[in-house]
């Protein structure tokens, strides 16, 4: 996995969310019809036996015997900052052509990375804040970010996805928690299936108008890149908006088991902030080891390269088991016939998504150690033990 150098940068319209990657991931849509005709996860007694005893919405019961596993099909959710920083360029200069808006780097990525995958994950988009009119310069309008998601998640979206890039400018302040906030909440809508969401952002999240102006950390910037204070007015909406987008996608992770990945674009401006963006990385559960916990990218290339591993990660490293165990130790996991570890650090090993509905991961070496070596995913088999 890359490692990323670090830095945030923050101004009223400075976030952007991938998500997240992008962006949800739900369990296996074949048990639903949600991807398409029902398939065979093993075969035999314990087959038929597991069949009779699942739960209701797609609960896995509990059956002894050794199992292989299916790959989950996956929906993933890409929440996109549209705010008005991500017209800067990675170093964070104004003014500049098209071309060199972080935009449209993110657009270039995107094209490099999903379209290969466009007919095996189920991709959609909630681009925050809402289009805004370039004359429009009220702080509440620049912060609206409406109920529901832009693009629902579907297999051939990735063109729409990227449509919306060359069809919208980006304007507006940094809404990031109600925009994960609503993509969670739409993902739950499918249950039975696997999900997850990327949040990408280059710039610190605000637009909480509950906020103190004249107490609050102050994301504004001035023409010449200095800090400004939030103090007076309607500044409160510009007020770091820290400790509700951490605990919003804290939630999403641990409540409604939607992971969410972090990735920062740019930001140079106000490196300070990046500790915010560690934050929101290890809330969702996703974060990359050693100092810097979340995806940190000043170029293109690096940008594609942690899309490229998010994008894998999610389509190729998470499994259903048919057998889930009561007891989340009562499991034995191997790929390809070698013995994989429980590791609830999420580093190398595997470790539980959603126990009831049966979905795990792998993570680190162990990830690329199923998604096997230039060909095929691997073989993934378990021996589940139950309760008396």
């Amino acid at each position: 996995m890359a490692r990323f150098s670090s830095s945030w940068g923050t101004h009223l319209g400075s976030a952007l969310a991938v998500g997240g990657l992008l962006v949800a991931m739900v369990s296996c849509g074949s048990r639903t019809g949600l991807f398409g005709p029902d398939s065979d996860f093993f075969t035999g007694d314990a087959a038929r036996e597991a069949t009779a005893d699942a739960g209701p919405d797609g609960v896995v019961a509990c059956v002894p015997g050794r199992f292989t596993f299916e790959l989950a099909l996956t929906q993933l959710m890409f929440v996109v900052d549209r705010s008005r920083s991500m017209r800067f360029t990675l170093e964070g200069a104004d003014i500049v052509p098209r071309r060199m808006w972080r935009w449209t780097l993110l657009q270039n990525a995107l094209r490099g990375t999903i379209v290969s995958f466009d007919e095996q994950i189920a991709m959609g988009a909630k681009f925050f804040p809402e289009v805004l009119s370039p004359s429009d310069t009220s702080a509440q309008r620049s912060c609206r970010t409406e109920t529901g998601i832009g693009i629902a998640p579907a297999r051939g979206n990735a063109q729409a996805i990227l449509d919306v890039f060359d069809a919208t400018i980006p304007l507006g302040g940094t809404p990031t928690a109600e925009a994960i906030r609503s993509a969670a909440s739409f993902l739950t809508q499918t249950r039975s299936t696997s999900r997850t969401i990327v949040l990408a952002t280059d710039g610190a999240p605000n637009c909480n108008g509950d906020l103190d102006g004249d107490t609050c950390v102050c994301t504004a910037v001035s023409s010449n890149g200095l800090p400004v204070s939030c103090a007076g007015g309607t500044r409160n909406y510009s007020c770091l908006d820290d400790g509700h987008t951490i605990a919003t996608i804290r939630e999403a992770t641990e409540d409604l088991k939607i992971p969410v990945y972090v990735i920062g674009i740019g930001g140079l401006e106000q490196p300070e902030f990046l500790k915010v963006l560690d934050a929101m990385a290890v809330a969702g559960g996703r974060p990359l080891p050693g100092p810097t916990r979340h995806y940190n990218v000043q170029s293109e290339s690096e940008l594609t390269v942690a899309l490229e591993t998010i994008r894998d990660s999610v389509a190729k490293c998470t499994y259903l088991t048919p057998s889930a165990p009561t007891d989340p130790n009562k499991i034995s996991v191997e790929i390809d016939g070698m013995s994989i570890p429980r590791d609830q650090t999420k580093t190398n090993g595997w470790d539980w998504i959603d126990q009831a509905f049966g979905e795990l991961a792998f993570f680190g070496p162990a990830c690329t150690l199923a998604q096997g070596a230039d060909g095929p995913p691997a073989v993934v088999t378990g021996v589940v033990t139950c309760d008396e």
